[in-house]
């Protein structure tokens, strides 16, 4: 089973499938696991994927320790995807972000651009600012607060899944994350805003991904169209948030020619 170990102890579970010169990283938002990727594992037969568990959730370790401050959280995690990199002997990597691990992975390109080749947002947004989204993040904190995991579980896996195999799995999955660490994760995001150092990532290849039935575009789009405005955003039509599994065709292709056009650019 593939792990690696971080400073303070705790092992990263990843799975490395492909090969080639062009390694992906795959980032999970709170509470769902690599799992939420399977479909991108056709991606494996063009290019060197890696789908990890961040801390806290499916197979990667947790460290009991007192709760940190939320501002830490996300350092936290980003310094885990570091020591991830580092460790896989990778100088750049393609992060692709799904939902709030949008962030993470804006995050690390702010701190760390030059490990970051390009940067891949699947319904990515810089912070938590509609009145919708942040009822969403608060609901999965009180649920978090009242020990539902496995109802925030099966919700997550009722609305990705597009075969019953699929629910099972990442219902599965989903109850193997620590209640802690996921309201920890929800309460870090939902005070994070790199809105302001966007401008720093002009240089990075960049794509960002939308349903066209997503209740978050509009506001999301817009926020990145302003300020930044060399990313390239596309807008898949008669599709929900949850590009990665219900539209993973087109999502998936899309990616592809992505990373294509600018490896020849």
């Amino acid at each position: 089973m593939p792990e690696v170990a971080m400073r303070d102890g705790i092992t990263l579970y990843y799975e490395e499938k492909g090969g080639g010169n062009k390694p992906l990283i795959f980032i999970h938002p709170p509470l769902m696991g690599h799992v939420v990727f399977k479909y991108q594992y056709e991606l494996s037969g063009e290019f060197r994927c890696f789908f990890y568990d961040l801390r806290g959730h499916g197979r990667s370790g947790y460290n009991d320790t007192p709760h940190l401050q939320t501002e830490a959280i996300l350092e936290r995690h980003t310094n885990d995807l570091l020591e991830l990199i580092n460790h896989l002997d990778l100088k750049q990597v393609t992060l692709v972000g799904y939902s709030a691990a949008g962030m993470l992975a804006l995050h690390f390109a702010i701190n760390f651009p030059e490990r970051v080749h390009s940067l891949i947002l699947s319904g990515g947004f810089p912070k938590v600012d509609t009145w919708l989204l942040k009822q969403q993040f608060y609901v999965g904190i009180q649920l978090m607060r009242r020990n539902k995991r496995d109802f925030l579980a099966k919700g997550l896996a009722l609305s990705h899944k597009l075969t019953l195999a699929d629910f099972k799995e990442l219902y599965q999955y989903g109850q193997k994350s620590r209640v802690l660490e996921v309201q920890a994760l929800y309460e870090a995001y939902l005070q994070y805003d790199c809105t302001p150092a966007l401008d720093s990532l002009t240089d990075i290849p960049i794509l960002i991904l939308y349903g066209s039935l997503s209740r978050h575009i509009r506001a999301h789009y817009s926020l990145f169209q302003s300020n930044l405005p060399t990313a390239k955003i596309v807008v898949i039509e008669k599709a929900f948030h949850e590009l990665p599994t219900r539209s993973h065709l087109l999502f998936n292709h899309i990616v592809r020619q992505f990373l294509r056009d600018i490896a020849c650019g």
